[in-house]
């Protein structure tokens, strides 16, 4: 069946190339929008990001949650390459803010709460503002986690975030068989591609059949930005077996590989110079990448486990 524009038609091409040097004393925090667990005896989310770091809870300007292991999360304009944080507890109850971790990512998963940290906060005698070292951590969702600390309630008066915006990589993204469909310029290691798919879309693409096929084909020839040789979708080899799966649980009733592939790596992607040809490639290689936004509902897809990713949470 040949190609039709009836059925996938190009939404969106966005493409970045300007270079970027943003101001990092800038408090980019001013521009994000503010989430808490709970909130209690009106000390909302917002108060946090108000420019105000008054410190005395009557003056209202410091938040207030009531529940166990509670967050407060800021949600940035955009992902951003974070330099430092400063934060300012309340000038009593100071106890509340110790142990506190913050974290810094791009997955919205378990409120944010699951994302990699940056550092672990306590009361600093003699100062009631303090600054956190985060190094270039890059995320759009910064949080505030009191995972097993001994209080159960999270008050911030003010929380001042330093940092560069990341400017998005080029992609292109087409509409096909009620699934968004997006082509990534940006060269990653199949573990970091499958991350990012994840948490800007859903997941690594699967090729279900015939006619996902050409429509990859379509999208790749349609590229309006330079490719990699081959492209990381969501192809996956059992590393105790010979099997291939999909990482999204999609059946593997369909391949194109290429003849001349030996399988030595456990992970795969399709050709960008050859129509319809799978060929697996060296996990550790940095590609281009295919992602899709699927089913939001019954979400089953294959769990990943990356060291570089797992939180490590440490409660005494």
């Amino acid at each position: 069946m040949g190609y039709s524009r009836l059925f996938y038609s190009i939404i969106g091409t966005v493409v970045h190339l300007w270079d970027f040097s943003a101001e990092s004393r800038i408090n980019v925090a001013l521009s994000g929008t503010a989430f808490q667990s709970s909130t209690s005896n009106g000390g909302e989310a917002e108060r946090a990001i108000d420019g105000n770091s008054d410190p005395e809870w009557t003056h209202q300007s410091c938040t207030h949650t009531a529940e166990e292991k509670p967050w407060w999360r800021l949600q940035l304009t955009g992902v951003f390459r974070v330099s430092e944080i400063e934060v300012t507890n309340r000038n009593v109850l100071r106890e509340r803010l110790n142990g506190v971790e913050i974290l810094i990512g791009n997955s919205p998963v378990n409120n944010g709460n699951d994302n990699p940290r940056c550092s672990i906060i306590y009361d600093v005698p003699g100062s009631l503002t303090q600054t956190v070292q985060c190094r270039g951590m890059e995320g759009r969702f910064i949080n505030f986690y009191l995972s097993c600390a001994t209080a159960t309630i999270l008050t911030l008066c003010e929380v001042k975030v330093y940092g560069e915006l990341v400017p998005p990589p080029p992609s292109i993204t087409i509409q096909a068989m009620e699934r968004n469909v997006t082509l990534v310029g940006k060269r990653l290691c199949w573990s970091d591609a499958l991350f990012y798919c994840r948490d800007y879309h859903w997941d690594l693409l699967s090729i279900r059949g015939p006619e996902d096929q050409e429509m990859v084909d379509e999208l790749v020839a349609s590229a309006p930005f330079p490719l990699t040789r081959q492209l990381w979708v969501g192809l996956r080899r059992s590393i105790t077996g010979s099997s291939w799966f999909w990482m999204s649980r999609d059946p593997m009733d369909f391949t194109q590989w290429d003849a001349a592939s030996h399988h030595s790596s456990p992970c795969g992607g399709v050709s960008s110079v050859e129509r319809s040809t799978w060929r697996q490639s060296s996990c550790e290689e940095h590609l281009d990448f295919i992602c899709v936004t699927g089913p939001t509902e019954g979400d089953n897809k294959v769990h990943f486990y990356s060291s570089t990713r797992q939180k490590q949470t440490q409660c005494v």
